[in-house]
């Protein structure tokens, strides 16, 4: 019994398609998730090391620039042009002096672009000068700078010597600073630089998004207007030999070059969830996926086929024969799954039921419709019959036997034509013949108030049409549009041919004078919609419409709208010239 079981379960489907899967995936994953933890590892070691090499090549040009400053802060003040100012004796030395300086400093400013202004400050006159570069500062940050540096050199607060890291990071205010004082007697020459101005032209490099560059001093504080290491708490190390990760909410992977002309540091931080974005060792990876998969997907594929792909086949095979109208299809499914072999006998006896119940079921609807259109064929309408009689009767009152006679054999192939109700079509010539009879008919009955034409070529004459359709239309425009008291109506009937790519077709076209369609009707109509009169009893167009659809498939079509020109009613049918195998038999 347990065995039984056993085989029971191991035959399963969902066992079978678990176990294939599973071949499939799992070595898959395994090799995913080493390779994850690998080639993040490698690929962080490989992104530090490129911005390492770019910090310290955009390092390396600000140094040269700094040292270049330097060199020319260090010609003046140990030449003879800052000594003549500190060691001026009178007023016109001095600013004879003073005056050569500016204009010195004014035309070689231009030559290094890093620094925002030169100054020169004479300690015993306490006089400031300040020569900015091309870069605009309010008046407001100026003298906040001159005050600090002012102070700055009276507290003998500035590196001296030649030493090499010469600038020194200083906040003043809210903004940060990089100064460089030199000391000439009396006389100090110095220059200052914006960190964010010396920044600017790194901003474009590309840290991924939410990266950031920036400078920090020793203590790893940021020195630029920045607010992403507060945001994320990163840790800024003093230590920038190797990278590292830091950040609460975030990781952020820091990388960094140290100054060797100031004390400050410059700093990238790249978000760690962008460092695999777009690298080339993913396709590396792709590839050795790929190869171990080779080993493992056949075996998964080739036990999918055997237990789940070949049934599903032969049920589709099966179906596919029932689309192409073999009733008698049956399912194969010996030597599968246990659902399949169930769904296999599920199929192959609802297949056997369905044969036997398909030919009464089809013969009973053929019956109804039969019916329906034999109906439909017969329908007379009482008020034309009552008002025929009636003219009858009064041509006879005042004896004028011509016209009881046409009257009469007007009638008569009116309603011999009506009452042959067991055929489907009729030829062209007969139908526009009974319209012939309808319409003198009509004449008779309205003296004066109808005019109408015929108009269909002789090739079309035998051409099968439904009996009754353009009858019915010709008899909706006379009820709707004669009255009394307006102007006689014209009806023209016109029929022509013409081919298409489906076959060969004839346009009817009924139009009349009268006073068209209602917006209403036009619009129930053109919906193809059923439009009942006032005691809810079909109009003779649905008893068109539906025979039509009795008749004919979707390659007939009837357009309802009113002329432009006279806003009577127009019906264009367009109907096959060859019938034959849409007829109901």
């Amino acid at each position: 019994m347990i065995l039984y079981k056993w085989r029971l379960t191991i035959n399963s489907l969902r066992v079978k398609l678990a176990v294939s899967v599973l071949i499939m995936t799992l070595p898959l994953v395994g090799m995913l998730i080493y390779n994850n933890f690998y080639a993040i590892h490698v690929v962080r070691g490989q992104v530090a090391d490129s911005y390492k090499d770019m910090l310290s090549l955009y390092m390396n040009q600000i140094d040269v620039s700094l040292n270049d400053v330097d060199s020319y802060m260090n010609t003046i003040a140990f030449g003879n042009d800052l000594l003549s100012i500190g060691q001026s004796v009178t007023d016109d030395e001095y600013y004879t002096a003073k005056i050569h300086m500016y204009k010195s400093l004014s035309k070689d400013i231009a030559l290094y672009r890093s620094v925002n202004s030169f100054f020169v400050y004479e300690e015993e006159r306490k006089e400031y000068m300040d020569i900015p570069n091309t870069v605009y500062f309010s008046p407001e940050e100026k003298s906040s700078i001159q005050n600090y540096i002012i102070e700055l050199i009276q507290h003998q607060s500035i590196v001296k010597g030649s030493i090499s890291k010469r600038w020194q990071y200083h906040k003043i205010g809210q903004q940060h600073y990089l100064v460089d004082i030199v000391q000439a007697g009396d006389a100090y020459l110095g220059a200052w630089i914006s960190t964010d101005q010396l920044l600017a032209p790194l901003r474009s490099l590309k840290m991924g998004r939410e990266g950031e560059i920036l400078f920090a001093n020793d203590q790893g504080e940021p020195i630029t207007n920045t607010t992403i290491v507060q945001d994320h708490g990163i840790e800024l190390q003093q230590n920038l030999a190797d990278y590292y990760l830091s950040g609460e909410d975030k990781k952020f992977l820091v990388v960094g070059e140290h100054s060797n002309r100031g004390n400050f540091n410059l700093i990238t931080l790249i978000p760690d969830n962008n460092i695999l974005a777009n690298l080339p060792y993913l396709q590396r990876i792709i590839w050795i996926i790929t190869i171990g998969s080779m080993f493992f997907i056949p075996i998964g594929l080739y036990l999918m086929r055997r237990s789940f792909l070949t049934p599903i086949n032969r049920m589709l095979l099966a179906m596919k024969k029932v689309r192409g109208g073999n009733w008698s299809a049956q399912v194969d499914m010996q030597k599968s799954s246990d659902e399949f072999m169930m769904l296999g006998d599920s199929f192959n006896a609802m297949m056997t039921e369905i044969q036997t119940l398909r030919i009464n079921v089809f013969e009973e609807q053929l019956n109804k419709q039969r019916e329906e259109l034999q109906r439909l064929q017969s329908q007379v309408n009482p008020h034309f019959f009552l008002n025929a009689l009636n003219i009858v009767f009064n041509l006879a009152k005042v004896k004028n036997f011509a016209l009881i006679m046409e009257m009469t054999e007007a009638l008569i192939h009116y309603f011999r034509f009506l009452f042959r109700s067991t055929t489907s079509f009729v030829e062209l010539r007969d139908e526009l013949e009974h319209t012939r009879n309808y319409l003198n008919i009509q004449t008779l009955r309205f003296p004066g108030q109808l005019n109408w034409v015929i108009d269909a070529p002789d090739y079309l004459m035998d051409t099968p049409v439904p009996p009754l359709i353009v009858q019915s239309f010709v008899e909706n425009s006379i009820k709707h549009a004669i009255t009394m008291d307006d102007e006689p109506i014209d009806i023209a009937v016109r029929i022509k041919f013409f081919d298409e790519e489906s076959g060969s077709r004839m346009k009817i076209e009924i139009k009349d004078t009268g006073c068209g369609f209602s917006v209403r009707v036009l619009e129930e109509l053109q919906a193809g919609r059923s439009i009942q009169n006032d005691q809810g009893e079909h109009t003779g167009i649905w008893n068109v419409q539906r025979r039509l659809s009795l008749l004919y498939d979707e390659t007939i079509s009837v357009q309802y709208f009113n002329d432009k020109e006279t806003g009577g009613a127009v019906v264009e049918m367009i109907l096959p010239t060859n019938p034959k195998m849409e007829e109901m038999t």
